[in-house]
């Protein structure tokens, strides 16, 4: 089992739902799809893509997740970055919109046209601690993927089977 194919495959579960998390019947399946989000945006753009990408409920479940397959290290990095971002924004509730204005650069939407241009709402000082905290992510001080199947190969292969587990 390749964990990249796990978790992406229930984020992939919610493009029909607007990707919304809360589509997916099960919450181990939405802390799969959000820990598909935050390495997939934390790899590529750092913490404050993947949260103005995806939103708060996603850095939840992502976090949870962490916590939960004792990738303690990782979970405390996003913890750090968030507590950051909510010293100076209430991201709880914040449209897509109001949370692309987290982001440093300019925002370019799908038909090429500037969204947002460059400049966070976050001081510098808290967008440079957080750019430092995502490339500490980036260097995965713990196994994701290792914790992550150990943790939740019983409840993906208990799906295949036609049955569901639900996480504690």
């Amino acid at each position: 089992m390749d964990w990249y194919d796990a978790t992406g495959k229930y984020h992939e579960q919610t493009f029909s739902h607007d990707c919304r998390l809360s589509s997916l019947p099960e919450e181990w399946q939405r802390e799969l799809a959000a820990i598909w989000r935050l390495e997939a945006d934390v790899n590529n753009g750092g913490y404050l893509q993947f949260l103005s990408n995806w939103g708060r409920e996603s850095y939840v479940y992502a976090s949870q997740a962490l916590k939960k397959i004792g990738a303690r290290k990782m979970a405390e990095i996003i913890d750090r970055c968030q507590a950051l971002v909510d010293e100076h924004f209430a991201s709880e509730g914040a449209s897509r919109e109001q949370m692309q204005n987290l982001m440093p650069n300019p925002v370019i939407g799908r038909d090429g046209a500037i969204v947002k241009e460059a400049g966070s709402i976050l001081p510098d000082s808290a967008v440079a601690r957080i750019n430092e905290l995502s490339y500490e992510f980036m260097n995965y001080p713990d196994d994701i993927a290792t914790l992550g199947l150990k943790h939740y190969r019983p409840f993906i292969e208990g799906e295949g089977q036609g049955r569901t587990k639900r996480s504690t």
